[in-house]
Parts: structure tokens; sequence; C-alpha cells
């Protein structure tokens, strides 16, 4: 709206806002006619003069302060339609050169990148030469397996052939000092089934070495007792013990067992190994332990091999009993050992100690085989 029609209106409105009123003292009819009939249309009336004129000071007031900006802004140098362009086009030219030094860049990186994917390739193929050569070593040594596999049978063989011919020797000359020196063939059988059933020693020295803390753990409990092993075997635990500096105690009635002991240089009594703990004097030991033991007992000769056990060990002291677990497994240990009776329930074993008075009973492991620990 144009600023002079807007001063009109203003002034119409001015004039006219109260309708002229109020009425002179002289116009009874206007004044009757405003009270009966008008008064609230033209209240309202009025009202509306009111907010249209106020409304229209606002838009005056706006349109003063716009014109205003307008005056100011005409007195600061405008850029020119040409002046703009130059800066376009300098925006274009810096732009171009701004991607080309990028593509330069770019294609620099992908020849590093294409370089050393060359270098992968050649050293892929060096693995891949290599890898024939391990290949070509691998098929080399699972070749010297074989032969060796093969030699062993053929000793397995010669023992077995020699086992007959002792046996008739001893049954031929029973008087005959060295046949009844000679180891049976069961002393024989023993460690060949420590390596079958167990395989490397270093691998049954590393299986081991679990059971030390819980030695140790009796001997903070007090019981600072020697450890008697009831299966010494190939000696394995024995080394772990004598690695780890505890005192410890042994008994095999099988001579190649104690021969084979002591040729490690460990200490290994001759006697039944259930006697010599039997015989223990009590609270004298600070753990026993059993491995691959309890499952080839009569379970009356279990039993008592726990109590003696109770018997024997300090207050504190532990017991440690590591079994074949009752599985499916055609090839389990209980089923490749001949002389395991029957597998043994972790429920059973745990009463069997509870029975003989350990106070603390677990059973730990999974898997193929389980472990007892009691404590005194």
């Amino acid at each position: 709206m144009p600023e002079h029609r807007v001063a009109q209106a203003l002034a119409r409105l001015g004039e006219h806002q109260q309708l002229h009123l109020p009425l002179k003292r002289t116009d009874l009819l206007g004044r009757l006619a405003l009270r009966f009939l008008w008064r609230r249309q033209l209240k309202w009336q009025i009202e509306s003069n009111l907010a249209i004129h106020e409304a229209l000071a606002g838009l005056d007031e706006v349109d003063r302060v716009q014109r205003a900006r307008v005056d100011e802004l005409a007195g600061v140098d405008r850029v020119s339609h040409d002046e703009l362009a130059h800066e376009v086009e300098l925006l274009k030219r810096s732009d171009q050169n701004l991607m080309a030094g990028l593509n330069q860049r770019l294609f620099s990186s992908l020849g590093r990148i294409e370089s050393q994917l060359g270098d992968l390739r050649l050293r892929l193929a060096e693995t891949a030469e290599h890898g024939e050569d391990a290949e070509q070593r691998i098929k080399a040594l699972e070749a010297q397996i074989a032969a060796l596999t093969g030699a062993a049978r053929d000793v397995r063989l010669r023992h077995a052939q020699l086992d007959g011919f002792l046996d008739q020797v001893r049954a031929n000359r029973p008087e005959t000092a060295p046949a009844a020196d000679v180891a049976d063939r069961d002393s024989f059988l023993e460690l060949a089934l420590s390596e079958l059933l167990d395989g490397p020693a270093e691998h049954v020295r590393s299986e081991r070495v679990r059971y030390v803390a819980a030695v140790r753990k009796a001997h903070e409990n007090g019981a600072n007792g020697p450890v008697f092993d009831v299966a010494p075997a190939r000696g394995e635990w024995l080394e772990v013990l004598r690695a780890e500096n505890l005192p410890y105690r042994a008994a095999s009635a099988n001579s190649l067992v104690r021969r084979h002991v002591e040729g490690l240089g460990l200490r290994i009594e001759d006697a039944d190994a259930l006697e010599a703990l039997v015989a223990t004097p009590a609270r004298s030991l600070g753990a026993v332990t059993a491995f691959r033991y309890a499952e080839r007992l009569e379970p009356s000769t279990l039993a008592r091999f726990v109590d003696a056990a109770a018997t024997a060990l300090q207050p504190g002291g532990t017991l440690i009993v590591e079994t074949p677990a009752a599985d499916d497994n055609a090839n389990g240990d209980f089923r490749v050992d001949p002389y395991a009776r029957k597998p043994l329930h972790p429920v059973f074993l745990r009463f069997l100690a509870e029975s003989a008075g350990f106070t603390d009973v677990e059973i730990v492991g999974a898997g193929d085989r389980y472990s007892l620990i009691a404590w005194r």
C-alpha cells in the first residue's frame, strides 16, 4: 500500500473511530436509539475501528523502517554483473586447478598401489613355492613316521615272542634265578599302556601341573607332609613335584616301573602301592594322588584305598583322584585300557570320599576324564 494511502486511512479512522460519539444533549432521539437498539453493536464497531487503527499504525511504522533501510542500502556500492561474472570465472578456474591436483595425487597413489600389488604377487608366488617345499617335507616326515610305526610294530612282535620264550623258560626251569628275575608280561604292558593312553611324557607333565595348586593349598592349610602317589607309571607327576620342590613318595611292585622311574633320578619304593599307603603312619602325608588307578580296582579295594588315604592325610591335606568318565566313545580311555574294570560315576566316588571323612569334596573337569579333589 502506498504511504499516502496509509496516511489517509489512518486519518479517516482517527476521525471516525468513536463514530462521532458521545451525542449532544439536545439529540434525544439519537440517545434513545443508542440506548435501546444499537448500544452493543456500536461498542463492537468502535473496538474494531480501534484494532484496525492500531494495525495500520504498525504497518506504517514497518513501512518507514523498511524505507529507511532501503535508503541506507542505496548508499552502498553495488556489485555489477560483470564483476560477479569475473568472480564466478575465477572460482571455476580455482576449482579446475584443485581437481587437476587431486587427479594427479590419485594417479600417483594408484601407481604406488599397483606396485605394492605386484610385490604381493611376487611374495605370494614365493610363498606358494615354500608351501610346496613344506608339503614335500611333510610327506617325507609322514613316510618316516610310517617307517617308525612299522619298526615299532616289529619291536612289539619281537617282545611278544620274547614273552612267549620267557614263559616257556619259567614253566620248564622255575628254579633258574635269571628267569625268575625277568619281569613278566604284565610288567612290560603297564609302561606300554602308559605310552598308548597318555601319549608323550611332555604332554602328561603339562596336564598334571594344574594339580600343583591343590598341593600348595594343602601346605598352606598346614598339611606339609609329602605327596604319596600310588600309580607312578612313567613318573611324569613325580617329575612335576620335583620341579616344584615338593616332597613326595611313591611305590610300585613293578620292577620295570621302578627301573624306569629311578632312571629319571626319582625315588620309588619297592612295594605294593596300596599296602605301602596302609602302612603309612596316620596324619603324616600332605596329599595322596592316583592317576589311572581307581578305575582298575574292585569296589571294596577302592573303598579301602580312600579310607587309607583319609587316615594317612594330615588335617587340611587333599586326595586327588583322576579317572575316565563314563561315555559312549568307542575310543575312550576306559574302552582302550584292558585293566579298567568299570567307569566310576562321580556320585559314587564322592560318596566314598565323604564316607571316609573328607569334609570338602568337589568334582572338576569335563570330557573324557574328571577329577575328585577331597580335603581332609
